[in-house]
This record gives structure tokens, C-alpha cells and sequence, in this order.
């Protein structure tokens, strides 16, 4: 697969831990296309082909809309499933989720379309939209400008007018807004797909409409600060966060993001607008990272070695440390833009911690032999931000309990036995 050239000035920005709306925007369109290919890849099989075809055809007919669907997260996961598959010899899994692809955009699209799918008795999945129950393996989908019917021996669903309303046998996915004058977010709330997030064993099940309220109102909150405070940051998270899928439980600091479903990040509900906010900067810091390192080299080789990280309490290879740093790198920056704002000892305490985190563990993948000459390049910006940050100035208190959670760290670290090379 061809991979797209970043330009220049964009991988400088990138490299000092920003970006903005120009990367976030190139970076999704990198996770599009990495995601055609791998459909086109999966559309070897045989059980797959007139599926793919079906979605061939939509494309040609509506292809702003499959454009669409193919940044969804969920369509990359199942897409990279499916190629794994077809490698290793193994079954497919949902075969017929690229004919459902296609019916996705042709109720977007308010076009004609009609096909048959062999589903998962009990559901049917539309990607982005919702799930339908249905009583049969077998079933029909016709679309038309009015609506969508899904029909099996058993049943009869109409998704309605609006997907993400619940209706008679379906389930939408709900769409959350924050709102700002300076530009809104629009994400979907995905607690259906079984592709949305690889960590299925900890992802929330279906959220009552009192738990989609909360999240929204702690969302729009998050959003202002961003908004008010960060604009690069709420840039590039409205560039290239499109899904929030929740986990089980709740409180700080559960997250995540990964490599197979850019665009997707998995959170508990954070106490806190003020966390939300610096956790969206934190996992938006680890899509870019992921799809830069799609395009780009920056490790030669792993050196075998395991390191202290402090912001966990297991030892990290190379790769692991260096997604870490470059998230802190970015939440160290959060801070620092939020002390202005409220000049709390939180913030503070925040920005003196995770500055100091950042550059000793920068430092460590630095000097390693692991890095290409590009990787090495990337660091640098890393650390010309990193030494900017270290030129402010802190309230003592502030640095104080900033070197009293990290001792506290550490030291908590030593007791579960971590062993690392630094």
C-alpha cells in the first residue's frame, strides 16, 4: 500500500506535540484510506464478494456517504478483522456487513436499495447507526427515500425516521452535541457495535437515557473549556475524534484509545469536566501518534527492553514509552494553558508533574539505540517543547506536591514488583 507523504512543517508540528485542524484532517484521511484498503483486502473471499460489490455500487452512487462510513472506527476494526482472517485461512467474520455498509449510506443518501444478508440470529449491526433485532438468520433490507425495513421470517423492523431514536426492534446509537460559537462537537455515543473498541470485556453495555443525559452535560462542559482555553486541542479532537464508547464503571482516569479503531475513544464518565477535557487531549495525543507511525518510521527496533513509565505501573516497551511521553507531552501542555485560565493549585501541581514525567522519560527513548534517523528528529521537537515548559516558573506548594506524587508513584511501583531498565 502506497502511504501518504506528511508534509514537511506538518511533521514539525506534529513532532512538538501539536498539529491542529490541518494534521487532524490529513490524519483522518490517512485512517480512511488505510481502511478502503483493508475492505477492498478483505473482499478477496468468497464469502465476502457480492457483499463488497453491493457497497462497490453505493459508492458510485453516493460517495460522499461511504466516504463517510469509511472513517467510521467500527468499519476499520471489522475490516482489519476480516483481512486478518482471510490470511490466516480463517472464517470471516460478518461476511455481509459491507451489504449492510451500503444500506447505511443508501438511507443517508435517500436512494433505492434492497439486498439479503445472512446476520447473527438475535441482531443485525448498522454500523454508525443502530441495531436491529431480528428473529432469523436470513433477512431483506430495503431502503427507500422514506426509510429503511429490515424483514426475516420472524420480523419486521423500520428504522426510524431518525436512526438514533429506539423504535420497534431497534436500537439507535445516540449522538451527542456540545455546542460553542466557535465551533460544535459531534460525536456518537457507541455502545452496540462489537467492533467498536478491541477491549469488549470492559465496554458498557447499553446506557439508560439518564446516563446519555450525563454524559452530555459533562461533555458540553468539557467542550467550553476546550473551546475557551485550548483551540488547538478542541481543533484536532474535532478533526479526528468522531465516537466516544463507554466503559464499565466509572471515574478518572479509565481510557483509551487503539491503533485498530482511529476516531473511537473509550472512557468511563469522568467526575469531572476539567478531566473529560484533559483526557480527550491526552487520547487525541495517542490517535495522532498512531496514524503518524502509520505513515512514518520512527522505531527501527525494538530493544527488547522494558522501562519505568510514570503514569503506570507496569514496565513499557520502547513503542509503549513513546506513545506515553508524547500523550503526557500533550497533557503537560493542557495544564500549562489551564493554570492561565484558573490559576488553581491543581492545575499547577498538574503541569509541574507531567512536564517533569514527560522529559525524563523523552530523555530515555532519546538516548536509545531504537529510534531511525526521522524518530530521532521527532524527539527533538518533542524535547524543544518539553524545555520550554521546564523554563516556568510553578508556585512552590504546587512543585512540591507535584514531587510528592511522583515519589509516591514510584515508590508504589518498587512494591508491585515492577522491574525496569530505567
Amino acid at each position: 500500500m502506497n502511504r501518504l507523504v506528511i508534509p514537511h512543517h506538518m511533521f514539525e508540528s506534529l513532532a512538538a506535540g501539536h498539529g491542529g485542524a490541518a494534521a487532524g484532517r490529513f490524519l483522518a484521511d490517512a485512517a480512511r484510506d488505510r481502511n478502503l484498503v483493508l475492505v477492498k483486502a478483505a473482499a478477496g473471499a468468497e464469502a465476502i464478494g457480492d457483499a463488497f460489490e453491493s457497497l462497490a455500487r453505493m459508492h458510485e452512487t453516493a460517495p460522499r456517504q461511504v466516504d463517510r462510513l469509511l472513517r467510521y472506527p467500527a468499519v476499520g476494526a471489522w475490516a482489519l478483522a476480516a483481512s486478518r482472517a482471510l490470511r490466516d485461512g480463517d472464517h470471516i467474520p460478518q461476511p455481509s456487513r459491507p451489504a449492510v455498509l451500503a444500506a447505511v449510506a443508501a438511507l443517508r443518501a435517500r436512494v433505492l436499495f434492497e439486498t439479503r444478508v445472512t446476520a447473527r440470529p438475535g441482531e443485525l449491526m448498522f454500523p454508525s447507526l443502530g441495531r436491529a433485532s431480528i428473529g432469523g438468520a436470513e433477512c431483506s433490507i430495503e431502503i427507500t427515500p422514506e426509510g429503511g425495513v429490515i424483514t426475516s421470517s420472524r420480523s419486521r423492523v423500520e428504522i426510524p425516521a431518525d436512526p438514533a431514536r429506539d423504535g420497534g426492534g431497534w436500537l439507535g446509537l445516540r449522538r451527542l452535541t456540545a455546542r460553542h460559537p466557535l465551533g460544535d462537537l459531534h460525536l456518537v455515543l457507541d455502545d452496540l457495535d462489537p467492533y467498536r473498541f478491541p477491549r469488549e470485556g470492559r465496554l458498557a453495555g447499553r446506557l439508560t437515557a439518564a446516563e446519555v443525559a450525563a454524559w452530555r452535560e459533562v461533555l458540553q462542559e468539557a467542550w467550553e473549556i476546550l473551546r475557551a482555553g485550548h483551540a488547538r486541542s478542541a481543533d484536532e479532537i474535532g478533526t479526528m475524534i468522531s465516537v466516544m464508547a463507554p466503559i464499565a464503571g466509572g471515574g478518572w482516569p479509565a481510557s483509551g484509545t487503539s491503533r485498530t479503531t482511529f476516531g473511537c475513544v473509550a472512557l468511563a464518565r469522568p467526575s469531572s469536566a476539567p478531566n473529560l477535557a484533559a483526557t480527550l487531549v491526552h487520547e487525541v495525543q495517542h490517535a495522532k501518534l498512531t496514524m503518524l507511525l502509520h505513515l512514518v518510521d520512527l522505531i527501527a527496533v525494538d530493544p527488547g527492553a522494558r522501562y519505568y513509565a510514570p503514569w503506570r505501573h507496569d514496565p513499557r516497551p520502547i513503542s509503549g514509552l513513546l506513545h506515553g511521553t508524547y500523550a503526557h507531552l500533550g497533557v503537560a501542555g493542557f495544564w500549562r494553558r489551564q493554570r492561565q485560565v484558573d490559576d488553581s493549585l491543581t492545575a499547577h501541581a498538574e503541569f509541574a508533574r507531567w512536564r517533569a514525567a514527560a522529559a525524563s522519560t523523552a530523555r530515555v527513548i532519546y538516548d536509545s539505540s531504537a529510534l531511525t534517523p526521522v524518530g530521532r528528529r521527532f524527539m527533538e521537537g518533542m524535547m524543544a517543547t518539553l524545555r520550554a515548559f521546564d523554563d516556568e516558573e510553578v508556585p512552590a506548594r504546587a512543585a512540591e506536591l507535584a514531587r510528592q506524587a511522583a515519589d509516591r508513584h514510584r515508590r508504589d511501583f518498587g512494591r508491585a514488583g515492577g522491574e525496569a531498565r530505567v
